[in-house]
């Protein structure tokens, strides 16, 4: 028997070449809009192969990203079984210039219907096709599956990351020899080139040949160089992508690199399930085929969940709600697009998490991203449920605020090892160990998480709680004020002010700390080449050097919560990620320095090494933050109110090298300043020196704090 695919193979192409034009019309299905053209018209459209990579390949550059787009094929060919075969933990291609040891290849089998060779031309290889349309139903031929393709272009994905796919398929009806293979070679180079011609994939060896079972293997081989996650990081990222739950439905992936374990899971395989998420359990929310609209006949229904993380995600994948139709994801959002200032919004910012299925966003309309990462939020239904999270979220922020003050409180007396420390300081008093680990709690209770890794901040924490703890008054105060506002630690400011008791803390502690940054800001001026990372790291450490004013109670989590919304704030708007710590990520080049100074300033602070001229360039950038940092406070009354006055400085040696409109700004505009580094060194000299001479007031009785 001799297949139509051995010798010269007979296979259309990805883009088949325009027929004439009355055959093209009479091709066409009735009704199709295509036929009401004149087909005399002088005019016809023609497509570029290079339409592949634009459209196609392009889309898809993780290797997670692509796997699934071949999973999701084999759901929708009725699989019931799935057998993903890689490398984890490896790069696929070796760099640039440099030779490849290893050969790798990534095989996923499936046990699906398969495809006949006439199948492979009129579907597989026809790119671009909305194939609920063109089979007129949007389920599976056998178990009625909701199927989850659509615009025909996942078949391009595997080409994100390699630059051949073999398809070896068999299906159609069993003949007395079994399953007869069609077996295709696609090679992306001989695919992209600039041209409307059709493209003939080769016939693979096992073209024409009988096997016993249907199903499909998809092999990928000459590989870009792309990483693959190790095991648990890819087992997290594909369980992401899918929302199934069906009992005919298993996908197992191996480790081809058989030396190394997979790290958490103990084999050297995993299967898809539910992703596995650490929730606080008193705040998830359960939706069972909830209305996203009322008075509306269709009610949109909503299943899934929502609830907040344990602990703040250090993993994009676990970040969110994940959204999905017809099992398989079509969004990720962090908030539904709320409106920034809201109550509770930083506990949503860190902690939200979810799941929920949103059948009606992919069925008439096509609403969803060809990517599969977002979906079309400026559309009708796309406000619907955008309309509906934001409500869920403002709600759950609302009802969650308690438990995340509470784990909050948790996380750091765990980190601080409070209790281990309080017993071996006072063993017989439990009473005063009650009272500081009381005081503790309400000055922690809207901290952020980022003290876990700070032990100087706990430790400041630790002693501002044995501090108050004797006073039961001030201890009385400060849990009631605990129960009515946002921030204690705001509030216990305004206390301490007005007990005239802040200074009192740590004063042996905070002139230490003094003594030793006056003491590395006169070393790293007069080396004279020091670089700007330590400079940038000793102003936020010490921000008294710019703002003699400055108490350690002022640097408080209403700076922190302002830093990261902004962050956030200024990508949505921009596009662009900035930095506004130097110490918060050590490895990356902060962009300015964000610190918090006295009576409700938040300052942008522009610091270059030791004797640098300043460009217009860099003069411009730093107004351009500072003008974005006002309209975010404005639009942001939250955090606007905390920080009426902004400011900018810019600690650097010279100007010259600026314009004269530049320098004009620098001189006339009240809050944008230049200071050098020996006159900072040289108020901070007298800074400290009031400092110190406060301090000896204070230790002589509290007498002398009126005079």
């Amino acid at each position: 028997m001799t297949h139509a695919n051995q010798g010269q193979p007979n296979i259309e192409g990805l883009f088949p070449a325009l027929p004439a034009q009355t055959q093209r019309s009479s091709e066409l299905p009735d009704g199709n809009p295509a036929t009401s053209g004149d087909t005399d018209s002088p005019y016809r459209m023609r497509i570029s192969r290079l339409t592949v990579d634009k459209l196609g390949i392009k889309l898809y550059d993780r290797v997670s990203a692509v796997l699934a787009e071949i999973i999701a094929n084999a759901y929708d060919a009725d699989a019931t079984e799935v057998k993903v075969q890689l490398p984890f933990g490896t790069w696929l291609a070796a760099p640039p210039g440099k030779p490849s040891a290893d050969r790798f290849e990534i095989v996923v089998e499936d046990d699906g219907h398969g495809m006949t060779t006439e199948e492979v031309n009129d579907h597989y290889l026809l790119v671009g096709s909305d194939r609920r349309r063109r089979f007129g139903k949007d389920t599976s031929r056998r178990k009625g599956r909701p199927v989850m393709g659509r615009k025909g272009i996942g078949k391009l994905a595997p080409f994100g990351i390699c630059r051949t796919v073999e398809v070896i398929t068999a299906g159609g009806e069993p003949t007395g020899q079994g399953y007869q293979v069609s077996h295709v070679m696609l090679c992306l180079e001989g695919m992209l080139f600039d041209s409307e011609d059709d493209y003939f994939p080769k016939a693979g060896p096992l073209d024409g040949t009988f096997r016993e079972e249907r199903g499909t293997t998809i092999k990928l081989t000459d590989f870009n160089r792309k990483w693959v996650p190790k095991g648990e990081d890819l087992h997290r990222q594909l369980c992401a992508r899918f929302g199934i739950r069906r009992d005919d439905w298993d996908v197992e992936v191996f480790n081809t690199r058989m030396d190394e374990a997979l790290p958490g899971l103990g084999q050297e395989s995993f299967r898809l399930g539910e992703l596995g998420v650490d929730i606080q359990e008193d705040t998830k929310v359960v939706f069972d085929r909830t209305p996203a609209r009322t008075g509306d006949p269709r009610s949109f229904p909503v299943s899934g969940w929502m609830a907040f993380a344990k602990n703040p995600y250090k993993d994009e994948v676990m970040a969110g709600v994940r959204v999905y139709a017809r099992g398989k994801i079509v969004a990720t959002t962090r908030d539904f697009g709320a409106t920034a200032g809201y109550t509770g919004e930083w506990s949503v910012r860190s902690y939200l998490m979810g799941e929920i299925h949103v059948e009606w966003l992919d069925e008439d309309e096509d609403l969803v991203r060809s990517d599969r990462q977002d979906i079309i939020w400026t559309s009708d239904l796309g406000q619907v449920l955008q309309a509906w999270g934001v409500n869920q979220v403002k709600e759950l922020a609302r009802r969650g605020r308690n438990s995340v003050r509470k784990r909050t409180r948790e996380v750091l007396e765990e980190a601080a090892d409070l209790d281990a420390r309080l017993l071996a300081e006072a063993p017989g008093d439990p009473q005063y160990r009650s009272s500081v680990k009381e005081a503790f709690r309400v000055l922690v209770a809207d901290s952020d998480r980022e003290a876990v890794s700070d032990p100087e901040r706990l430790g400041r924490y630790v002693e501002l709680s044995k501090s108050i703890a004797p006073h039961k008054d001030l201890l009385e105060a400060l849990h009631q004020v605990s129960k009515e506002v946002d921030s204690p630690l705001d509030m216990v400011l305004a206390l301490f002010q007005k007990a005239r008791l802040s200074e009192f803390y740590a004063l042996g502690q905070v002139a230490q700390e003094r003594v030793e940054a006056v003491t590395r800001l006169r070393q790293l001026i007069t080396d004279g080449t020091t670089l700007e990372r330590p400079l940038q790291e000793l102003i936020e450490r010490a921000p008294w050097l710019l703002a003699p004013e400055w108490t350690p109670l002022g640097m408080n989590d209403a700076l922190e919560r302002v830093r990261s919304s902004f962050e956030s704030w200024h990508f949505r708007k921009t596009n662009q990620l900035i930095a506004t710590t130097a110490i918060r990520d050590p490895d990356r080049r902060p962009d300015f320095v964000l610190l918090n100074g006295p009576r409700g300033t938040v300052w942008v602070v522009e610091i270059k090494r030791i004797d640098y001229h300043l460009t217009d360039a860099e003069f411009t950038r730093a107004v351009d933050y500072l003008s974005s940092l006002e309209e975010f406070l404005d639009c942001t009354p939250e955090f606007g109110c905390q920080f009426p006055l902004r400011r900018l400085t810019f600690v650097v040696d010279h100007v010259d090298r600026l314009s004269s409109t530049n320098r004009r700004l620098l001189k006339g505009v009240p809050n944008i300043e230049q200071q050098s580094w020996y006159d900072l060194l040289e108020q901070t000299g007298q800074a400290h020196q009031d400092f110190l001479r406060k301090v000896e007031e204070l230790k002589r009785g509290p007498s002398t704090l009126d005079g």
